[in-house]
């Protein structure tokens, strides 16, 4: 097993949100099932975040990840699919970016 497997597979599992929604423009409201904060950080650790994130959460759930790497943030929309999931949105708030994404490659119903 690689060192990415054995990663991606170590620590707990993540701490859901408690039903916290945002509004998405075009989508309306959304519950964020985890929020993945890469505040600081430098390619490829947002995306290795978000992987390890997306393999804890049930399909059809949301995640933000939240980031300050302009790269990183350019890098999401056309690695979602790669990544097993769909871009909905990125907005810029303040000195950061948030992008949601829903786990899973089907549209949500």
């Amino acid at each position: 097993m690689g060192w990415l497997t054995r990663w991606l597979d170590s620590g707990d599992k993540h701490e859901p949100l408690m039903s916290r929604q945002e509004y998405l423009p075009g989508m309306g409201r959304v519950c964020i099932a985890y929020v993945v904060d890469c505040m600081g950080a430098m390619c490829p650790r947002p995306q290795l975040l978000t992987m390890k994130i997306l393999g804890q959460i049930e399909e059809g759930e949301v995640i933000e990840v939240v980031s300050d790497n302009p790269a990183a943030v350019e890098s999401f929309p056309s690695l979602a699919e790669t990544l097993g999931c769909v871009h909905l949105l990125t907005t810029r708030v303040d000195a950061c970016w948030q992008i949601y994404l829903r786990k899973g490659l089907k549209a949500a119903h």
